[in-house]
């Protein structure tokens, strides 16, 4: 997902006045993480003037970090009517970042409607870089990404170093139908800003020799989240021919996340937390290591580390699995893909060279004691029931209006959608609203469950409408080992073929379409079709059969001897 952009605090104007000390206090207090300091510090400066709009401001960022929204918003909105008043020469900027705040607070509070018109409202009264990403946030959360990339661009334009305007532009955009040469250019973009100068050191010489090669994993994902349960099946099942260590970006506690603990078990004393250190002394860290193959795991995502790649810390730099859509930065040598996702005539829009592994992704099922086999529901229920269990901000309205007809050509047919952002009264009524044409009492609305009941949810569902213009990716792996049959749409880039990827791997390539009509022709014929409910019964074993899972570490390990 999208990196968040943090609450805005306001600096004091006049060093010389006491309130001004302790605005400055309470700053480094809240920057130290300390927000029950921040709180008690501000208070003392409202003591000496009730009338300052950056304290009611810098108090409501204090009370929304710390989770106190109540009080957020009960200061962010006198921060608001304070600035409205005020005669300070920078009045636009504090009501700006006020109204910008406000925008954060709602969208933590999953208020995206309300986030969405007070960021552009914060935007139109102080266009700056804070606000524009606070707008462009907005959009792929309210269902409307490709809003969010002029905003991004226009802050990357003012400042091309902007971290989280370089990396969520490029992350926004695999939401979109960018073609794969729309996509280098907005990589490249990232790539010129956050690019670094390495210590230049030679690295070790790289020798074979009997001896493990030394492959490190650099990931914020070392956790309980869904791009684990693909990269997980390489990284926790290698062969003594690979001696593993991973580099968190994030700080985790394997004692309360038992994935966590997984991970941390597996290399030993070759756990490596870099989530606090910076780049420089990561590089140091990592050439003492003796890493042979460097490999990312997060691309643009939370926890990425793309700029510590630019410094070259490692002789061969690969990125891969857990957000496999290409970086666009050339020190970054190879991108584990496949030719289906990326086509051989697409491979000059990628900075790495493309290697061909089986299938882009691969899958760790989890150890629960689930049937992946069941009978069709249409045969119990009497209707045929779609289903759609992937994030809500890859529910395109292209793709919404196809589910409906798809919908409207199966008469009676019903449809799931399950996800945590459909607690939103917002989404669902997106979702009402480009879906006009069903009637909505045939549309079931899910929020999120446990990992067993949302495994067992999938199969109340016939057939599976795989989302685009960015396909599942750990859902479609998922949905395929509870024995739940899948129609997509072959994409424009990586990011929309995940899915294509994995059935062409599992010799299932019939649920590929390559048109919107082919999509709905093919989920209308097939939801009650003999093939489809007899598919049921060998799903699972033909993904845990096919390349995606049988033979992938090896055809990995013997990459990394390749390369």
């Amino acid at each position: 997902m999208a990196q968040p952009q943090p609450y805005i605090l306001l600096p004091p104007i006049d060093p010389r006045a006491i309130v001004s000390e302790w605005i400055a206090v309470a700053i480094e207090s809240h920057q130290l993480g300390r927000y029950p300091d921040a709180e008690r510090q501000l208070r003392h400066a409202l003591h000496l003037d009730p009338n300052d709009p950056r304290v009611y401001n810098n108090l409501a960022c204090a009370y929304a970090t710390g989770g106190n929204y109540k009080e957020a918003l009960l200061a962010i909105e006198r921060a608001m009517m304070l600035a409205q008043n005020s005669t300070d020469a920078k009045k636009h900027e504090l009501l700006g970042i006020a109204i910008c705040n406000w925008a954060l607070i709602a969208l933590d509070l999953e208020q995206v409607e309300l986030a969405k018109e007070k960021a552009a409202q914060a935007v139109e009264v102080y266009p700056s870089q804070q606000t524009r990403i606070a707008l462009a946030l907005c959009c792929p959360v309210g269902g409307t990404p490709a809003e969010a990339l002029p905003l991004y661009n226009a802050v990357l334009d003012e400042n091309p170093k902007h971290h989280v305007a370089g990396m969520n532009a490029s992350f926004v955009q695999t939401l979109t139908d960018a073609r794969p040469e729309e996509l280098l250019a907005q990589r490249q973009r990232f790539y010129e800003g956050q690019r670094q100068v390495g210590s230049g050191l030679k690295h070790h010489k790289l020798s074979l020799n009997g001896k493990p090669i030394h492959v490190g994993y650099v990931s914020g994902d070392f956790r309980r989240h869904s791009a684990c349960s693909i990269f997980g099946a390489v990284v926790l099942h290698h062969s003594p021919a690979v001696e593993v260590y991973l580099y968190s970006t994030q700080p985790v506690d394997p004692e309360a996340d038992p994935v966590s603990k997984k991970f941390k078990d597996c290399t030993g004393d070759r756990w490596r937390d870099i989530s606090g250190m910076p780049d420089d002394q990561v590089e140091e860290r990592i050439r003492k290591d003796k890493i042979d193959i460097l490999v990312d795991l997060s691309g643009h995502t939370g926890g990425s580390r793309l700029g510590l790649f630019t410094r070259r810390p490692a002789p061969i730099q690969v990125t891969a699995w857990g957000f496999a859509h290409g970086t666009g930065c050339p020190e970054i040598d190879y991108f584990f893909a496949d030719p289906v996702a990326v086509p051989l005539g697409e491979r000059q829009h990628y900075a790495e060279t493309v290697i061909d592994l089986p299938c882009i992704v691969t899958y760790d099922p989890p150890d629960y004691d689930i049937p992946g086999t069941s009978e069709p529901p249409a045969e119990k229920n009497g209707y045929v029931t779609f289903g759609c269990f992937s994030r809500y901000e890859k529910l395109s309205t292209a793709y919404l209006a196809t589910c409906q007809e798809v919908l409207l050509a199966v008469p009676g047919s019903k449809m799931i959608f399950k996800d945590n952002a459909l607690r939103r009264p917002c989404a669902v009524r997106r979702v009402l609203e480009i879906m006009d044409a069903v009637d909505p009492r045939r549309l079931s609305f899910c929020i999120g469950t446990n990992q067993p009941d949302h495994l067992l949810a999938y199969q109340k569902c016939d057939l599976i409408l795989d989302p685009f213009p960015h396909s599942g990716g750990t859902c479609c792996l998922e949905q395929l080992w509870m024995g739940v049959p899948i129609v997509t749409l072959y994409g424009t880039q990586a990011a929309g073929r995940t899915t294509s990827s994995v059935l062409t791997a599992i010799d299932r390539g019939a649920w590929i379409a390559r048109s919107t009509e082919e999509y709905i022709g093919i989920a209308a014929s097939d939801a009650k079709h003999p093939r489809t409910a007899e598919a049921r019964k060998t799903l699972r074993q033909e993904l845990l059969d096919s390349p995606v899972c049988k033979g992938y570490v090896t055809a990995v390990e013997e990459t990394y001897r390749r390369l």
